[in-house]
Formats: structure tokens, sequence, C-alpha cells
């Protein structure tokens, strides 16, 4: 029975409630398990980004079906950029890795999320000492930064991307925290001669 014509039975009968439309939703919506907004709190001030609904992204080499809807791509990970919906993963390899590509608000650029999560405490703080925590809240320390003890990249312990973008949340609980944002891959913007200087990305924001 397709989508529609449940949320049509559902209607007749009255049952339509906002948690059931949502259920709905999430049945053609291959990233359900991804959050749709991501808030990052900085002392600059909150950073937005928004899942964008017309392109995703493949974390690795691209399969043939899909060569022709690659947008761009980094090299370092690998990652391709594609446009359209994800409308049949059946025809794709099971062991494809696919997530959606989200949007800095308001009208800032696309950034594709590996992964990789950066915390900061305050400089005092080392992040070693706060190893047991990280791993009570389901991550790990994947890289130490030795000009910074007191910031480091971590990894959902599961190496799930979607994990890792649904539990930066509870990181932020601990105490003596600076900064905690996940790691959104962006493409360098041309700029001609006469624009300013770019600002450059916020820690913890890599650029292609």
């Amino acid at each position: 029975m397709g989508v529609l014509l449940l949320f049509e039975l559902a209607m007749v009968l009255g049952l339509a409630s906002h948690s059931f439309v949502e259920w709905l939703m999430a049945l053609n919506d291959p990233f359900s398990h991804f959050p749709l907004r991501m808030t990052v709190v900085a002392q600059a001030g909150p950073r937005i980004y928004v899942r964008e609904s017309d392109c995703f992204a493949v974390h690795g080499p691209v399969p043939p079906a899909l060569t022709a809807s690659v947008l761009y791509s980094f090299d370092d990970p690998v990652i391709n950029v594609c446009r359209g919906e994800v409308s049949d993963l059946s025809a794709l390899p099971a062991n494809l890795m696919l997530t959606p590509v989200y949007r800095l608000e308001p009208n800032g650029p696309q950034g594709v999320p590996t992964g990789n999560v950066f915390i900061r405490f305050r400089s005092q703080v080392p992040v070693e000492g706060r190893r047991q925590e990280l791993e009570a809240y389901g991550f790990s320390i994947r890289e130490s930064l030795t000009y910074a003890p007191h910031a480091a990249w971590l990894r959902s312990q599961d190496g799930n991307i979607a994990t890792a973008l649904n539990d930066i949340a509870k990181l932020r609980d601990l105490n003596d925290l600076e900064l905690v944002e996940p790691q959104m891959l962006m493409r360098r913007v041309q700029r001609s001669p006469d624009d300013s200087p770019p600002n450059p990305p916020p820690q913890g924001i890599s650029s292609e």
C-alpha cells in the first residue's frame, strides 16, 4: 500500500495525528535517521545547518548508475555530491554509504558530514582526562591535537555518521565545554581579485 493511500485512509478514519504523519513521511525518507536540522552553539553565535532535499552525498566511489548525477566531489576523503533524491536504494550497491547534504543558514554553503566531531574544552582541561566521560556518551577520541591538548576529533563508537550527528547534543552536557560541532566538508568558493578575503572556516569545519 502506497504512502499516499495510507495517509488518505488515516484521514478518513481520523487517525492522522502529528506522530502518525511523521511516521508516514519517514517511510518515504531514506535519511529519516539523520537530523533535519543541526545547531552549533559557538561564541560568535549559533550556526544552523538544514538538510537539503534535492541532493545527497556518496561516501566513496560513485557507482555507474549515479555518475551522471555528480555535482561536485571531494578528494580526501572521497565524497561525491549528487543531484536528485535517493528514491530507489534497492538499485544501489548494498555497501554504498550515503548521507544527506546540509546547508548553512541563511543562504550559506552546502556541507557534507564526515562523521568526525570536533570538541574543545577550556584551555586548562585536557581531552585525555575526559576520555571515560566521552566514551560514556558513545564517542571515542579519533585524533588528539598535540598543539591543543584541550581539543580533539571524536568519532561515534559505532562508526555511524547519523549516530554521531544525533548524539552531539549529549556532549553539550559536559562540564568545561567550549565548542562541539560536526565536521562538514564544504566547497572552496572561487572569489574574484576585487572581493575581500574570505573568512577562515570555523574551527571543526573543513573545506575542500
